[in-house]
This record gives C-alpha cells, structure tokens and sequence, in this order.
C-alpha cells in the first residue's frame, strides 16, 4: 500500500513538472492572435492611433501654453515703473503662453476700474483653459468606448463559435478553447486602449489643474501691482 501511494505521487508530480515544462516553452504569439481578432481590430487600432494622435497634440499645445514665467512679473512691474504700460503689453502680447496673454488683457483694461479689469483677465483665463482642454474629451471617449468595443468583438465572437457548435455538432473543448483565446484578445486590446487613453486624460487634466492654480496667483499679483501703482 505504501509502494502505491509512494508511486501514484511519484506519477503526480512528474505530470505536475512535464506541464510546468511545457507552459514554460508555449507563449501566445501576440501579433498573429492581435491579427486574428477580426474587425473590431479594425476598429481598435483606429481608436489607438487616435489615442497617439491627441496624446502628442495636446501635449505640445498645453507644454507650450501652460509655461509660467516668474520673471515676467518683474518685467511688467519695470515697465509700469518708469510709466510705460505700451511695452509691458507689447511684451506681453509677443509672448506665447497663457500666463502672458491673461496679464496683456489686464494692461489693455488699464483705466478702468479693478473690477472690471480683473473680470476682463478672470474671461481671458477660462478662455485659455478652455482651449487646453480642448480635444481633452475625445481621449475621455474613448477610455470608455474602446473597453466596450473590445467587449463587442469577444462577444460576436463568442456567438460566432456556438453557431458553429451547433451546425458542426462538435462540443470538444479544442472548438470552444481554439477560438475564443482568439476572440478574448479584442477585450484584452480595448482593455489596453482605453487604459491608455484614460491615463493621458487624467494626466492632462491634473497638469492643467495645477497651472490654473499658478495662474491665479499670478493674476493677484498684478491686481496688487496695478493697485500699488495706482493705475
């Protein structure tokens, strides 16, 4: 009895190591299962080029808008000083960022009074926020469409395969498993899309977030200044 049961675990864990032998050398080829999807591929590389596509343009738009420059504060104080407001506003203008363009709207509001001034720049900043924003709610789109389109595919799939079972009769674990791993990698490709379009979305918003912050402090800084100088 003892001979038995030494023999049957001897049998279990030389079948136990020859599977772990054999997991180790059978990797799913990606690129041919990816190619095997089907249509809604089709559909998810569209939606992944997409994704690239707004991920680069917002980001050269926002790096580039987004840019606070301490120093220009110092700049626009040396040109009211010495009562020439023409070329803090030509500096301003002539500057391409956000910061630059929400203080030249408080210069070309010089003579008016504070509150005036400060509603014509608090309408300049949400324009300029705006415009970062923008193309900002395609990649939240497609964060949620491309998991569902994923979904579809592996659910077309998946009724494709039963269809086949009953005109084939063939219930065999081979026709079930040989084409849903296929068809489940259209969900696991929307997964990945939407996953990527959701960080970048979310990171876009946090970094636009924080320059907003630094925006309002630097327009109540020059509220103060134009209040020191008594412009």
């Amino acid at each position: 009895m003892h001979l038995l049961i030494t023999l049957l675990q001897t049998d279990t864990a030389q079948a136990v190591a020859a599977a772990a032998k054999n997991a180790e050398h059978v990797s799913a080829p990606i690129l041919e299962i990816m190619v095997k999807g089907g249509v809604t591929m089709i559909f998810l590389a569209i939606a992944l080029l997409a994704t690239i596509f707004f991920l680069i343009e917002r980001y050269m738009y926002i790096s580039g808008r987004a840019k606070v420059d301490f120093n220009l504060m110092n700049v626009v104080k040396d040109h009211l000083k010495e009562n020439r407001p023409d070329s803090a506003l030509a500096y301003c203008t002539n500057t391409p960022t956000a910061q630059a363009q929400v203080i030249a709207t408080g210069l070309r509001f010089l003579g008016s009074n504070m509150r005036e001034i400060e509603s014509a720049m608090e309408t300049r900043a949400n324009v300029e926020l705006s415009a970062m924003e923008s193309n900002l709610n395609m990649l939240s789109l497609i964060s949620r469409l491309a998991p569902m389109i994923g979904f579809v595919g592996t659910i077309w799939g998946v009724i494709n395969i039963f269809y086949a079972i009953s005109v084939d009769n063939n219930l065999s674990i081979g026709a079930i498993s040989g084409g849903l791993y296929v068809k489940m990698v259209t969900s696991f490709a929307g997964l990945l899309v939407g996953i990527i379009a959701f960080f970048g979305y979310q990171m876009y918003i946090r970094k636009i977030d924080r320059f907003a912050e630094r925006l309002q402090e630097q327009n109540l800084a020059f509220l103060e200044l134009l209040n020191k100088s008594n412009f």
